[in-house]
């Protein structure tokens, strides 16, 4: 999240055209291209070293142009003309933002975000931006705050007097110039893909990827949902204007005000799951279960998976006791779905397990995922494990899916879709 945001990009994201020009030259100046924003125009330049001058920018100003970006840095330099003369700006004027910022986008706004924490409360300082911008009547976040000599109160971007004002009033611009109240499930996809990048601590493990999710994603989940996640990632992105539940950790819960903002209908709960009353009328339920974690055995004495002959273990997984509440709330004949480091479903230390699952669920499907492509950050190779609850009669189909081979992840979620349509009735 912290590569380069370009100036091609930026001006990409925002629906701009630029008409590359035949090598045209201003004083000694080339010229990459041209764009036209709000009917005024405007010029992308790329100098091989240096700054633009004001002595250049006189020029592009006697050729006709409003605009000036340049990529010369992490994040592109901006001109716009004021008055007579040219002056620096934070990020483009729009006046009515229509589009959702991409990845690059948002991974350039994380940037500054962190660049503004101080205090190195980056995911606190995002949130509190985030909030800023839903709840803003247009106020502040307008094209004044691009402007460079803009001084718009920390307060209303969602910051403080102790954190860096140049970048967060940076970051604040260049959301201006967007929408960034999700429109679909891969644009709050995307928006939690920022936010869980300024969680990031050296041991953390984040949430779900994106290109994963589509897998966790079937019908068949029915509408009384529940995301149990042991960090904030993609997996959320499943409750996308829909009803439901989502728990969380309590260290997430500096989260909370952005995330009620963008799943204004789903019940949010921080707080160690393990421990939480247990549901039972969930018609699918989601599990993302914290990776390499353990626990005592007798600290979860209610768990049939935490005792072994009626002796508690030594140590349990974390991952086991997930998939056991996670049953626990799964309705009868619902649907529960959850990824799970392939070292569970393949050795013998964990026969027990897999035995005392299958006979409390039928085994619908497992795709085995490419290693490192489930959890940013991490080289773990894991599973898609999909279940219905209700003890299985006689022999029935289940569907092994490679995603490491063939087409992929989409391929492997096309087979998987073709599969539960043949074999379940979507939930009710």
């Amino acid at each position: 999240m912290s590569r380069e945001l370009n100036a091609a990009e930026y001006l990409d994201s925002l629906g701009l055209v630029v008409l590359e020009t035949a090598q045209r030259m201003v004083g000694r100046l080339a010229i990459a291209g041209e764009f036209a924003l709000e009917g005024q125009r405007g010029v992308l330049l790329r100098p091989k070293r240096g700054v633009v001058s004001d002595r250049y920018l006189e020029l592009l100003g006697a050729e006709g142009y409003e605009f000036v970006v340049v990529d010369d840095g992490i994040y592109p330099s901006m001109y716009s003309r004021q008055g007579a003369s040219f002056g620096p700006v934070r990020a483009l004027p729009v006046f009515n933002p229509s589009r959702f910022p991409t990845r690059e986008v948002l991974a350039a706004w994380a940037r500054l975000i962190r660049l503004a924490a101080v205090r190195g409360d980056a995911a606190a300082l995002g949130a509190a931006q985030l909030v800023a911008y839903f709840d803003d009547d247009r106020s502040v976040f307008t094209p004044a705050l691009v402007k460079s000599d803009g001084t718009a109160p920390l307060a209303s971007i969602g910051g403080g007097s102790e954190d860096e004002a140049e970048p967060l009033r940076t970051a604040a611009a260049l959301l201006a110039g967007f929408r960034v109240q999700p429109g679909s499930r891969i644009e709050l996809a995307w928006l939690l893909g920022a936010l869980t990048s300024l969680l990031h601590h050296k041991h953390d493990v984040s949430g779900l990827a994106e290109g994963v999710v589509g897998l966790l994603e079937v019908p068949q989940l029915g509408a009384r949902r529940l995301v149990v996640s042991g960090s904030v990632g993609a997996e959320l992105s499943i409750l996308f204007c829909s009803s439901g539940s989502a728990f969380l950790p309590t260290s997430l819960e500096v989260l909370g005000p952005v995330l009620q903002r963008l799943l204004p209908n789903v019940a949010l709960d921080f707080g160690q799951f393990l421990h939480s009353p247990t549901l039972t009328d969930c018609s699918g339920v989601i599990v993302v279960p914290p990776l390499g974690v353990e626990f005592r055995g007798a600290q979860f004495e209610d768990f049939e998976l935490s005792k072994r002959s009626g002796k508690p273990l030594g140590r349990i997984s974390a991952e086991l006791l997930y998939v056991e509440h996670g049953l626990a709330a799964t309705a009868d004949g619902g649907v529960l779905v959850t990824v799970l480091p392939e070292g569970l479903l393949s050795s013998a230390g964990h026969a027990h397990f897999r035995e005392w699952l299958l006979a409390r669920a039928r085994l619908l499907s497992v795709v085995s995922l490419p290693a490192g492509s489930c959890f940013e950050g991490t080289a773990v190779k894991c599973s898609v494990v999909l279940l219905q609850k209700g003890a299985p009669g006689g022999d029935y189909p289940i569907l092994m899916v490679d995603a490491d081979t063939g087409d992929g992840l989409d391929a492997a979620k096309a087979t998987l879709d073709d599969f539960l349509s043949k074999e379940l009735s979507a939930c009710a």
